[in-house]
């Protein structure tokens, strides 16, 4: 998979130079630019910009009221003293083995703070650090590290509900709710139980999509990449998995699946239905009700690990199979705090066996 496509690889971050500071000078005393367009200029965030101002900011004494510059000389000097002082308290102290693995754990294996404390703990190093410090560490700019390489999930209620409403969703009077679905699914206490959810690329645009099933309890996740949202596409993703699992494995590991009331999943029967033509259902969907998302946690959440490779807005029509599978097994290879650091495959496979 193109890592440049894909938004997995990023510039590396540097910290200003005196260089940028002489450049950021014109543009706030005499251009008198907005932090926001000087970071632009500069490669920079806004908040960069606004803390850079602060630190350089001098007063000049006029007759009239007095005037705030920005002087780089100024702000040099004083991040020069920060500098030489901050390392002294810093617990990570010259610890260069653990900011390169800390830096690496966050900008290639895309890794969250709590995932990176986890790792330092079952590796050798000298010096441990909790996930609030390494946080810490990412604002004050001690480490290589931008904001934007932080994980942050892109996921927006108010937009989801705009999408819903522009599918016309409606619940679907045919086949069976969440309400009708048994109470303990409710618990996570038995594998089998599964979400699916289509993920979109480019909106508007006549591109594949992703659909995607998450395992309840193990969290567990399938990505398949079909044509279109059509009911049909969906339907042939299921007959590709179950012709690859056999028909009782199917059944047995896709006990239920529970949807949203989108059209691609309204036409439950051919969802439910084998590909042998069988008329012994292949599993049990239930729609979850209108515009209540959280209903399908698991999806959501597993969606923000998607965009971590395909921000919203990119387009899916370069994406491979083979591409989509890289990111499944990352997925399902990344230590989850919610399953006390496991890996869902490791929780899978555990669940499984006793099963």
């Amino acid at each position: 998979m193109c890592q440049e496509q894909y938004n997995t690889k990023r510039k590396k971050f540097k910290q200003l130079t005196y260089k940028d500071r002489v450049k950021i000078e014109p543009l706030y005393n005499e251009l008198h630019l907005t932090y926001t367009e000087i970071g632009k200029i500069i490669g920079k965030d806004r908040t960069t910009i606004s803390r850079e101002i602060k630190l350089g900011l001098i007063e000049l004494e006029t007759s009239y009221l007095p005037v705030w510059k920005y002087c780089a000389e100024v702000a040099q000097r004083k991040n020069e003293e920060n500098e030489t002082a901050k390392g002294v308290n810093l617990k990570i102290g010259k610890d260069i083995k653990l900011a390169n693995f800390i830096e690496k754990e966050l900008k290639e294996e895309k890794c969250s703070p709590e995932v990176i404390e986890y790792k330092i703990k079952q590796g050798k190093f000298s010096t441990t650090l909790c996930f609030k410090t390494i946080y810490n560490y990412i604002y004050k700019e001690v480490l290589d590290i931008k904001r934007e390489d932080l994980v942050y999930g892109k996921y927006n209620k108010k937009e989801d509900k705009k999408k819903e409403e522009s599918d016309k969703i409606k619940p679907n009077k045919e086949g069976k709710t969440i309400h009708d679905r048994p109470k303990e699914i409710d618990k996570r206490e038995e594998v089998g139980h599964w979400e699916m959810d289509l993920v979109e690329g480019i909106k508007g645009e006549k591109e594949p999509y992703l659909l995607v099933l998450s395992e309840r309890k193990t969290r567990k996740e399938i990505i398949e990449l079909i044509p279109n949202k059509e009911a049909q596409s969906v339907a042939r993703a299921l007959d590709r998995i179950e012709r690859q699992l056999g028909v009782r494995k199917f059944r047995k590991t896709f006990i239920t699946i529970t949807t949203d009331n989108g059209s691609e999943f309204r036409n439950w029967k051919i969802i439910e239905k084998s590909y042998t033509g069988s008329k012994k259902a292949r599993t049990n969907q239930y729609f979850a009700d209108a515009y209540c998302s959280w209903q399908r946690g698991t999806n959501e959440n597993i969606n923000k690990m998607i965009r971590r490779f395909l921000p919203k807005g990119t387009s899916f029509k370069n994406l491979t199979q083979k591409d989509v599978k890289r990111i499944e097994k990352w997925i399902n290879n990344y230590p989850r705090k919610i399953l006390k650091f496991k890996t869902s495959e490791e929780y899978y496979q555990e669940e499984i066996k006793v099963s």
